[in-house]
């Protein structure tokens, strides 16, 4: 198993040499292809920890702020209309 991880490896340098022989345009868009999947998972840690993090401290400090005050229902409840008879 770890030697075909090295050789998975050592194929990707032998690639990317091969390309940067060709031209340096050629290097750059390899570059960039192999780096947009980093991109993404960066990103994707990132909102993830930013949306876990911040909400609950917002919702603690609302508990907090309403904790104080009394904690009524705002709905209104719909009763149904009983027909009265005179």
């Amino acid at each position: 198993m770890k030697e075909e991880i090295l050789q998975f490896f050592n194929d990707i340098w032998n690639l990317a040499s091969s390309k940067h022989d060709q031209s340096v345009y050629n290097t750059v868009c390899l570059v960039v292809l192999l780096t947009l999947p980093l991109v993404v998972l960066f990103t994707s840690l990132l909102v993830c920890c930013h949306c876990c993090c911040f909400t609950n401290t917002k919702t603690e400090k609302k508990k907090k702020k309403n904790g104080s005050q009394n904690n009524e229902d705002l709905w209104i409840s719909v009763k149904p209309l009983r027909p009265q008879l005179h």
